[in-house]
């Protein structure tokens, strides 16, 4: 006789833990705001900057990539200069930095850079109605930040980089406490909710009917309470972690606001 919990059986119980994983992992990382016309070189309209370090200017650039042949950097229409032996190029919509291969949109200029990029990844999708689920390859987008000009290196964007980046400002480092602080009491509440949604779920498994195997037992309803109450919190948690990350941004933005007051 299957084991008999709020749920009907160890089975359906199993497949909500998968749907539920499922939904968490959608709340993902709260994207920064983008500003690529800002964020451009306003003293150029466009130009092509070269491994070698030459900058060529235009008023137009425009990226080909044809399906046969070789991707070039088009300028006024005229000069093609391959992509292999670009670092950066700018045309009326944005500033571009090759990154990871790919050339990424500048979407904050200032002491502090930040560019924007795209990550391939698979991830496992939970069985839905109407759905098998399985494996699924995405994009995900991911930042980087540059200090020192845009001839220094760019590093991938992190709470760490961010507060050694802003460490120097006092100003800035108010938002990095604010988000220190939200991030303590967040590990605390996911270990809270982790803890709940396993306790809950053996709770239904081990205490789910009563000895004649029909009734559920106030057990496990107790667990399916736990169970589905630390499931909430959790999603709700995740939620206030992607919102937290504003602060960085607001660290970032406050960083580079410095070199207007002083004007």
């Amino acid at each position: 006789m299957k084991s008999k919990t709020p749920f009907g059986n160890i089975s359906s119980l199993f497949l909500l833990l998968l749907i539920s994983a499922s939904l968490v992992s959608c709340v993902g990382a709260r994207k920064f705001q983008e500003d690529t016309a800002m964020a451009r070189d306003k003293e150029k309209k466009a130009f092509v900057e070269t491994v070698d370090g030459t900058i060529t200017e235009a008023n137009a650039a425009v990226l080909r990539t044809p399906f046969l042949g070789k991707s070039t950097i088009e300028l006024d229409k005229n000069t093609k200069i391959p992509t292999k032996e670009v670092v950066a190029y700018q045309n009326d919509r944005a500033y571009y930095r090759k990154i990871q291969g790919q050339f990424a949109p500048r979407i904050k200029k200032g002491l502090i850079n930040m560019y924007m990029t795209t990550e391939t990844y698979t991830e496992y999708s939970a069985p839905t109605m109407g759905n098998t689920g399985g494996f699924r390859t995405r994009n995900r987008t991911v930042y980087y930040l540059q200090k020192g000009g845009d001839q220094a290196t760019t590093n991938k964007f992190s709470p760490n980089l961010t507060r050694e980046y802003v460490q120097d400002y006092a100003p800035a480092m108010e938002f990095i406490h604010v988000y220190d602080n939200n991030a303590k009491k967040a590990k605390i509440w996911s270990i809270v909710n982790t803890a709940a949604v396993a306790g809950g779920a053996l709770l239904m498994i081990t205490s789910g009917a009563s000895s004649d195997g029909e009734k559920v037992t106030g057990a496990g309803y107790t667990g399916a309470g736990l169970f589905f109450g630390g499931l909430v919190s959790g999603f709700v948690n995740k939620i206030r972690k992607a919102k937290n990350v504003k602060n960085l941004e607001l660290a970032i933005d406050e960083y580079n606001f410095q070199t207007k007051k002083k004007r």
